[in-house]
């Protein structure tokens, strides 16, 4: 803006004064030099003033976009904080209380997701009435994977010796390693777009609408074999990448083949995994 008005300001003109009273929905003020500063105004000016009067106006006016607004507990009626509810590529968390708000495009229909870690993930469509949209209330069922019981402290000394242990692998290099500075490069809340095009990674569509990783090197002879996914340090199984929000997460390693596999993330019973992925969880108060 600051361009177009030294385009129309005439040597005569008096900068200040005339900035302020052209873009300015006040009543004209008088000018220093007598009288008021509308009448003073050259032709060039006015058609400023309109201009900026348009813009002022076009600035003020709201964007279309909708609030939506919602809750999501668990079967208890407590609400769920920390979940993650996506709807056209946007996002938000729920608080405390499991209340989240987002404001999407002026559209009357879309797919809303919720996940959480410990519940299974839960994709519907809804549908706005009156150009507005309905709050929505979404209850989440615990899932089915059952983690090792464990103390809050053990769960701490656990993830935090993991993720010494991860740079001294990372060091190593016998697999791919993804750390929270590209997890928030990608901008995303869906882990499998972290992964997407990581090298021996193939994303597959899932009936939750959110994607699971299959390695390329079972593609041909165990097409479909879910890899075993460890969350800070405890095999949890058939866990989906998307199951866990990127915005939980702290790093990532994966390894595609069993001898690249690190003795910690060793297989349980006689059956090989078809790739391993051990995820952990950010620490709790820091960003």
């Amino acid at each position: 803006m600051g361009r177009a008005v030294e385009r129309f300001i005439t040597p005569k003109a008096h900068f200040t004064v005339t900035v302020r009273t052209v873009c300015s929905t006040r009543s004209p003020s008088v000018d220093p030099l007598g009288g008021t500063t509308m009448k003073s105004l050259p032709l060039p000016l006015i058609t400023l003033s309109l201009a900026c009067v348009a813009a002022s106006a076009a600035a003020q006016s709201p964007p279309s976009r909708r609030e939506l607004v919602g809750f999501v507990r668990a079967s208890t009626g407590a609400g769920i904080q920390g979940a993650t509810v996506e709807v056209r590529g946007l996002s938000a968390s729920t608080n405390e209380r499991g209340a989240f708000q987002l404001w999407t495009p002026d559209i009357d229909s879309a797919t809303i997701s919720i996940r959480r870690l410990g519940y299974l993930p839960v994709t519907a469509p809804i549908s706005a009435r009156r150009g507005q949209w309905d709050t929505v209330v979404v209850e989440l069922e615990v899932t089915s994977v059952r983690l090792s019981a464990v103390t809050v402290k053990t769960m701490a000394t656990r993830r935090g010796n993991g993720l010494r242990d991860f740079e001294s692998r990372r060091a190593v290099g016998n697999g791919l390693f993804i750390t929270r500075d590209e997890i928030n490069a990608r901008n995303t809340v869906r882990t499998s777009d972290v992964l997407r095009g990581k090298r021996g990674v193939n994303l597959i569509r899932l009936r939750t609408g959110g994607f699971g990783v299959r390695f390329a090197a079972y593609s041909h002879s165990r097409g479909g074999c879910i890899p075993s996914i460890w969350i800070d340090g405890q095999l949890a199984p058939d866990l989906e990448v998307d199951d866990v929000s990127a915005n939980d997460i702290e790093a990532i390693e994966m390894y595609e083949t069993l001898g690249s596999v690190p003795f910690e993330f060793s297989p349980r019973g006689n059956s090989a995994p078809c790739g391993t992925i051990a995820i952990w969880t950010r620490i709790p108060g820091q960003p």
